[in-house]
């Protein structure tokens, strides 16, 4: 616009538009200026604004990514020059891994969602630990410029979120100093006071059960109570029941973690421990006196069951843990298949034979008399050339499977270390010779006291089985301790019928009482030439309505309706009464 005398006036609108300009200018360079002062300060770039310069989240990343996987090399990688020459390689690792066993670190998940603020990057982390749980926790890494990046300005507090300058992580151990006592089912005293001075009121009766307390054992265990706190010097349960329950009667220390320093111990987590409880047998004081009494120091084992639930009313001896082969008392397991699989009937006729014939070898029955009949006579008298040929006849499948049901190859959970009974498996009975002797209780087959007893047991119950239990504890409750059906009624009454033919006037004779109508087997096992024969006898009693159950052995005692038959008679008896 051309203003009088010739001069130019601006525009109005021309004034605006320059003002416009430089303003936009101004607040661009504000802008900029401003994020470079955050970015100078140890911040991310601001809203609206590109970062050009080093990030600071990048190290705090990495450092927690590496030490996720475990990367020490690269975590010391992030560290300032300063810190690498304060601290080796091998002290910061060193310095972690102690921090690691102490909190017991199984695995460290970074959970991202870094941040840096007034020089400090925070990165979020879970620690998963064996004893203190799960620890989220916000890492924070003193971070400082160095160069065209950054560093982490280390210490040793960052073993471990939450731990302040001059604290490193400790762990703090209260051991109970109480041990729980060991009783009988009417509260009779069998193992008190504390480990390091621990009572047997009842002596040599009950010390295979009850075990004993001692100094560190197997390397194993040391490790395994290491880890649950205790110190290296505690003592454990030897043997017995101070051994399989020395989880429930020693308790569990209670663990600290802590910061420790030079102004004292902060606690950052804690396990909380367990009481030492006492432990309710179902043992019965005077017949665990009466089954030690009635071994007389012989090699053997005596078991009781309560017939109605499978209780353990005594264990002498080797009665819970001795295998031997259970020789014919293992012919209600053969009779069991038999039945089951309609073999046979109590009424399948059998000719008289003094041995069978099994692939060219000779089985003989036990004193090479001529033995035969019907099964029920068959079993009354413990045929070997009747049961061999029956157990061929069910096969390898149906002989293990029966087996199996009555708790062979299967382990026991009574509160005691007890080992498996054995039937060997159908692909190794694949000779008419070798699933022959099975049958008989031989060849492979090895079975505790305990085991025959609750075979027994299943008979009384009319075809049930009551897994066998020492004591109820809720940690050992399973599908293992449920009872379970075996065979059906009519088979175990018709095999309760064949127990009853041996005691009335089979092999077994000997085991007849006067208090109460006994059911029994008798049982004689070849365990080498040259070599007495094991005698075993199983049984139960009242026969009309059981509530007893003993099994016998004596190891190289000879014939078992000879001495095993009379010492189950005294057994049974003493529990009646």
């Amino acid at each position: 616009m051309v203003g009088a005398g010739g001069t130019h006036v601006r525009s109005p609108r021309r004034r605006l538009r320059r003002g416009l300009t430089v303003a936009v200018l101004l607040l661009t360079l504000a802008a900029v200026a401003a994020g470079a002062i955050y970015a100078l300060r140890g911040g991310s770039s601001i809203p609206g604004v590109t970062h050009r310069g080093p990030d600071p989240r990048a190290v705090v990343r990495r450092f927690a990514i590496a030490w996720a996987a475990g990367d020490y090399r690269t975590m010391y990688r992030q560290l300032t020059v300063q810190a690498r020459r304060s601290e080796s390689y091998t002290a910061f690792t060193g310095s972690y891994r102690e921090a690691a066993s102490q909190a017991t670190l199984r695995s460290l998940r970074f959970e991202g969602g870094e941040r840096v603020q007034g020089g400090v990057g925070y990165a979020p982390v879970a620690l998963r630990t064996r004893l203190f749980g799960v620890q989220k926790a916000s890492l924070a890494l003193p971070v400082v410029r160095v160069g065209n990046g950054y560093r982490v300005a280390w210490t040793e507090k960052l073993t471990w979120p939450g731990l302040a300058a001059g604290e490193h992580l400790a762990r703090r151990v209260v051991q109970p100093h109480s041990r729980g006592a060991i009783l009988a089912s009417d509260l009779t005293v069998l193992a008190r006071g504390p480990a390091d001075a621990r009572e047997y009121p009842q002596g040599a009766p009950f010390s295979l059960i009850t075990g004993y307390v001692d100094g560190p054992a197997t390397a194993a265990q040391r490790r395994a109570r290491l880890q649950q706190g205790w110190s290296s010097d505690r003592r454990y349960g030897q043997g017995g029941l101070e051994q399989s329950l020395d989880d429930v009667l020693a308790g569990a220390p209670r663990l600290d973690l802590v910061a420790a320093g030079a102004s004292g111990r902060r606690l950052l987590a804690r396990h909380h421990g367990r009481r030492p409880r006492d432990v309710v047998t179902t043992l019965d004081a005077s017949l665990q006196e009466t089954a030690t009494s009635l071994l007389a120091g012989q090699f053997g084992g005596i078991v009781v069951l309560d017939a109605r639930n499978g209780a353990v009313r005594a264990a002498a001896g080797i009665g819970l843990d001795g295998r031997q082969p259970p020789g014919s008392t293992f012919k209600i397991v053969t009779a069991s298949a038999a039945l089951t699989s309609h073999t046979a009937t109590l009424d399948t006729y059998y000719e008289p034979a003094h041995y069978a014939l099994l692939g060219g070898f000779k089985l003989r029955n036990f004193h090479g008399e001529l033995c035969g009949g019907t099964l029920l006579d068959s079993f009354a008298h413990s045929c070997n050339s009747v049961f061999a040929p029956l157990a061929i006849q069910i096969g390898a499948e149906g002989m293990s499977s029966m087996a199996n049901l009555y708790g062979f190859s299967r382990p026991q959970q009574i509160a005691y270390p007890v080992p498996e009974s054995v039937m060997p498996r159908p692909a190794l009975l694949d000779t008419d010779a070798g699933l022959g002797v099975t049958g008989i209780g031989q060849g492979g087959v090895t079975a505790t006291p305990l085991e025959m007893a609750s075979v027994a047991q299943v008979i009384a119950s009319r075809g049930v089985l009551h897994p066998p239990w020492l004591a109820r504890l809720p940690h050992a409750q399973s599908d293992q301790s449920t009872p379970r059906r075996v065979i059906t009624r009519t088979v175990a009454d018709e095999i309760a019928e064949m127990m009853r033919a041996v005691v009335s006037y089979g092999t077994g004779t000997q085991a007849q009482s006067s208090i109460a109508t006994v059911n029994g087997k008798t049982g004689t096992a070849e365990v080498g030439p040259d070599t007495k024969s094991d005698a075993w006898f199983v049984g139960y009693a009242p026969a009309e309505a059981p509530k007893v159950v003993v099994s016998v052995l004596i190891v190289h005692g000879g014939v078992g309706g000879a001495v095993a038959a009379p010492l189950a008679r005294q057994m049974i008896e003493a529990a009646l009464r």
